[in-house]
């Protein structure tokens, strides 16, 4: 008989927890952005950076988040990165565009907390 003297201590974390610990990492080391790591419900990690800026890590350690909705285009627009760096600088970006606005204008159009606007999306979730 053998017997099992694994810890969940003893565990390695998983890839996906710790890409998401990278981006946040990278967009406070490299963008001075403020963002945290949270679960959702789900299990899922995701990155809650500003209203309706939350980047979701896939079980292949893709990057996606919403591009927010801009003057030349008016829905908004799933977009991804593999590379943690590639995905921290256009987070900033976004980061930026989202930070410009008032934050009335964010929650009025519909930018909403990180787990309402994941469970908004689940439904038209990349593939």
């Amino acid at each position: 008989m053998t017997v099992d003297h694994t810890a969940p201590g003893d565990l390695a974390p998983h890839p996906v927890d710790l890409r998401a610990g990278e981006l946040a990492a990278l967009l406070a080391r490299a963008h001075n952005i403020p963002a945290d790591v949270h679960r959702l419900p789900s299990g899922e990690p995701v990155v809650s950076v500003y209203y309706g800026l939350v980047v979701r890590i896939d079980d292949t350690c893709r990057f996606w988040w919403v591009v927010p909705a801009s003057v030349g285009r008016r829905r908004p627009l799933w977009t991804s990165a593999t590379v943690p760096a590639v995905a921290a600088s256009r987070i900033a970006g976004h980061y930026r565009e989202l930070r410009a606005r008032p934050p009335g204008h964010l929650i009025r159009g519909g930018y909403l907390t990180a787990d309402v606007l994941m469970e908004h999306h689940t439904a038209s979730a990349p593939i």
